[in-house]
């Protein structure tokens, strides 16, 4: 249900509002959403601002703004951008199961495929950078859990610069608003790194030769790793049915 909208950022709580709106599936493909003029009864606003929200959700392949027949909201699995599943897994009020899994389990894609392509075209800078990372990484304290958090998101970030895939490095941006915006949420991934990170360094030592078949495959043991002790955890909180 709209409600009305507060006197700040307005095209930005109406564009909040619809967006979650359709995907929670409060409006389904196919549904017309309510004309400029019902939207600005309803929210009590200016039509500017609803323009303005409606043709950012155009932009964003949520609807399609078909003139004289409305704003017909589409099936945004086909057309959405990968920068929607942050929304996704965090509508409000609650995390969404589905989306988070499929975040932890591209995990294993991303970060191996980073690593594989960083150990054929590393740069010296670029290998200096993740040995410093990873030697921040073996001397940090095994209970402080947000710092090696940071310091593993540090470390697979520099692989994928390292990679030169701008796609691979783009998908980090936008998983990285998912990452840190609950930080907590995922700190069960690194248990067992913390305490034993010989992985990072074997990760290393494998783009220090320019191997990328091994860089790949302690790359993607370490992420399954985190991501069955993860998952472990979160379907334990998951409401019995």
């Amino acid at each position: 249900m709209l409600k009305p909208v507060e006197r700040k950022n307005l095209s930005d709580q109406v564009f909040s509002q619809l967006r979650d709106g359709i995907l929670n599936q409060t409006y389904t493909p196919g549904d017309r959403l309510p004309s400029e003029r019902e939207l600005c009864d309803m929210l009590k606003i200016n039509r500017s601002s609803v323009r303005e929200a409606l043709k950012r959700l155009e932009q964003a392949r949520l609807i399609e703004i078909k003139h004289g027949h409305g704003s017909v909201v589409l099936d945004f699995k086909y057309t959405a951008s990968f920068d929607m599943l942050s929304h996704i897994a965090m509508q409000p009020g609650e995390i969404n199961y589905i989306s988070v899994r499929s975040i932890i389990e591209i995990r294993t894609v991303l970060c191996g495929e980073s690593a594989r392509l960083a150990a054929m075209r590393i740069q010296k800078s670029e290998r200096d950078s993740i040995q410093c990372i990873v030697e921040k990484i073996e001397t940090c304290p095994s209970d402080d859990f947000k710092l090696f958090q940071i310091l593993d998101w540090d470390f697979h970030y520099a692989l994928a610069h390292a990679s030169e895939n701008i796609a691979l490095i783009l998908i980090y941006n936008s998983v990285k608003e998912i990452y840190f915006s609950m930080p907590e949420f995922f700190i069960s991934m690194f248990k067992d790194a913390i305490k034993s990170p010989h992985l990072y360094r074997k990760i290393l030592q494998a783009l220090e030769i320019n191997d990328p078949e091994k860089a790949k495959a302690y790359c993607v043991e370490l992420i399954e790793t985190g991501n069955k002790q993860f998952m472990m955890v979160y379907e334990s909180m998951l409401p019995k049915e």
